[in-house]
């Protein structure tokens, strides 16, 4: 998920904040107990959670979107309900209508005990979504350095590819998360790994500016030669944008780039 789509998962967070000054009970908000179940677990009402669960709500109950009350917790950071429902017998391995599961909401949103949480029931740590992309590529992506080094730490697969051909090292990459692109590598992800567009994480590092992710790409042999988007080189991008340390960086690539 990007930064924008967080912004307005924070936005709807406020949103639901304020409805409750006006409705102090989370049950005038939701269309059935299913309902209800879900959204307490989102906005982190655990006495509600508590007291639907007592009354015989299923803990894999959804809502009308897909989501269970494990999915939202797990987004939104609620450890003690994702606690409670895992006790009650809440299904690590459910997927919304998008393909996600807890650990991969989890994982993007950088919540490193409830990651550990959901690991320690099973949770599949290579599951993908529809569009083919796991909780390693999640969390890189979103710079939580941790929460990828735990994952890997259970044979997270460095591998893996979405549906447009990104690596977890490519998610790194394109937003100048540096660490998580030296553990990456250090964990065996292929520096020169291409895309559906022929891009690697170099071309992306390049293209966004990111002068410690490309040398430390460029250090690890990345391919300073190769072509994606619109036939261009890292060099190419860097001198279209005038972003002057990235040539200068490319220039002095190592004797393996040469």
């Amino acid at each position: 998920m990007t930064r924008s789509h967080r912004l307005f998962q924070l936005l709807l967070t406020k949103l639901f904040l304020l409805l409750l000054i006006v409705y102090p009970s989370i049950t005038a908000l939701a269309a059935s107990p299913q309902e209800e179940l879900v959204t307490a677990a989102e906005m982190g009402m655990i006495d509600d959670v508590v007291r639907l669960l007592n009354a015989g709500v299923k803990p894999n109950a959804r809502n009308e979107s897909g989501w269970t009350a494990l999915m939202q917790s797990a987004m939104n950071g609620h450890e003690d309900i994702v606690r409670l429902l895992l006790e009650k017998g809440a299904d690590v391995s459910l997927k919304g209508d998008a393909g996600w599961e807890a650990l991969m909401l989890a994982a993007q949103f950088g919540h490193r005990q409830i990651v550990q949480l959901l690991i320690d029931r099973k949770a599949d740590v290579n599951a993908t979504s529809r569009n083919g992309s796991t909780a390693l590529m999640f969390a890189a992506g979103n710079g939580h350095f941790d929460v990828v080094q735990d994952l890997l730490k259970q044979n997270a697969s460095v591998k893996r590819k979405d549906y447009l051909g990104r690596t977890a090292l490519m998610f790194a990459a394109i937003d100048g998360y540096t660490r998580i692109a030296a553990l990456l590598i250090d964990s065996g992800a292929d520096t020169n790994a291409r895309d559906n567009e022929n891009n690697t994480a170099l071309l992306f590092a390049a293209r966004g500016g990111h002068v410690k992710t490309v040398r430390e790409l460029v250090s690890r042999c990345a391919d300073i030669h190769a072509r994606g988007y619109q036939n261009k080189t890292a060099m190419q991008w860097a001198e279209q944008k005038q972003m002057t340390k990235i040539v200068e960086s490319l220039q002095q690539a190592p004797p393996c780039n040469q």
